[in-house]
C-alpha cells in the first residue's frame, strides 16, 4: 500500500515520463517530414531534371537500323514528363539531307512530336525555306512549317504561301497551302495548293503542281484552270481542266486583224 507522502513524488515521475515520450516521438515524426521534403526520390529527379544540358543530341533510326534523323542544340532541359526543351542552334537533319533550323523546339519523347513557334529555316540542296513554327511527327516522316512560308527555288523563282507546308520527305515531297504563289520573270502562278517534288538524282526541283482555282498571270495576259504543272528548270506551264485564256488588247487586235494582201 502506498504512503501519502510518496504519492506527489509517483505523479512527478509520470508527468515526467510522458513529456519525454512526447518529445521523442514529435522529433522522430519531424525528421520524417524533412527527409521526405529534403531528400525524396522526386526531389532528387526534379533536381536533376531542371538542370540544363549541353550539346544535347537526338537521334532516330528506320527499321534497318539506319540514322533516319537527328535533333540537336547546344543546351537542353528535361521535365518530369521526359519532354526536352532544346534552345540555341537548335538542328533537324534528316535522312533525305533536308536540314531544319530554330532557336526553341520542344520534344516529346513517349509521342515522337517536335514543336516550335520560333522562325525556321529549311535548307535542301539549292532549296531554301523559311517560316514561322513548326509542328513534326518524326517517327512519321512528317514536318510542317504553320504560317508565313516563303521558297526560293532557283535565283529568279520563288514560292511563297500563307501556310501550312508539309514536307514528305522520305517521299521526296512538300505541299502548301492556302494563297500559293510561284513568281520567276514570265509572271505569276497562284493556286490553292501546290505540290513540290524533288529530284533526289540531280537534287533539285523537278515539278511543281498546281490543284485548285489557278490564276496565270503574263504580263497583261490571265489564264486560268484547275490544275497546272510548272517546270522551274524552262518556266513553262502545262495547264489542265478546260482552261480560259484572257488576252490584253494589243494581243486580241493582233489575233482579229485583217489579213492584208
Amino acid at each position: 500500500m502506498l504512503r501519502k507522502d510518496r504519492f506527489p513524488f509517483i505523479l512527478v515521475l509520470l508527468i515526467l515520463f510522458s513529456a519525454v515520450l512526447f518529445l521523442f516521438l514529435h522529433v522522430r515524426s519531424s525528421a520524417r517530414l524533412k527527409n521526405s521534403r529534403g531528400e525524396s526520390r522526386e526531389e532528387i529527379i526534379r533536381s536533376s531534371h531542371d538542370q540544363k544540358l549541353q550539346k544535347f543530341s537526338l537521334t532516330g533510326f528506320d527499321d534497318k537500323g539506319q540514322k533516319f534523323w537527328n535533333l540537336e542544340g547546344d543546351t537542353a532541359k528535361i521535365d518530369l514528363g521526359d519532354t526536352v526543351f532544346l534552345e540555341d542552334n537548335v538542328t533537324l537533319k534528316l535522312k533525305n539531307d533536308t536540314i531544319i533550323k530554330t532557336d526553341h523546339v520542344t520534344w516529346t519523347q513517349d509521342k515522337g512530336l517536335l514543336r516550335t513557334n520560333s522562325p525556321v529555316f529549311v535548307t535542301r540542296d539549292d532549296t531554301h525555306i523559311k517560316g514561322k513554327g513548326a509542328y513534326g511527327r518524326l517517327h512519321e516522316s512528317f514536318v510542317q512549317i504553320n504560317r508565313e512560308v516563303e521558297m526560293d527555288i532557283q535565283p529568279g523563282t520563288r514560292l511563297t504561301c500563307l501556310g501550312p507546308m508539309k514536307i514528305f520527305y522520305n517521299e521526296n515531297r512538300m505541299v502548301f497551302f492556302r494563297h500559293v504563289t510561284v513568281t520567276d520573270s514570265k509572271g505569276t502562278l497562284t493556286s490553292n495548293r501546290m505540290d513540290v517534288y524533288f529530284d533526289p538524282e540531280q537534287k533539285k526541283t523537278k515539278e511543281i503542281i498546281a490543284i485548285g482555282d489557278v490564276v496565270i498571270d503574263r504580263g497583261s495576259d490571265t489564264t486560268r484552270a484547275e490544275r497546272a504543272t510548272y517546270l522551274p528548270a524552262t518556266g513553262s506551264v502545262k495547264l489542265e481542266g478546260s482552261p480560259e485564256i484572257t488576252l490584253h488588247q494589243g494581243s486580241a487586235e493582233l489575233l482579229h486583224a485583217p489579213t492584208g494582201n
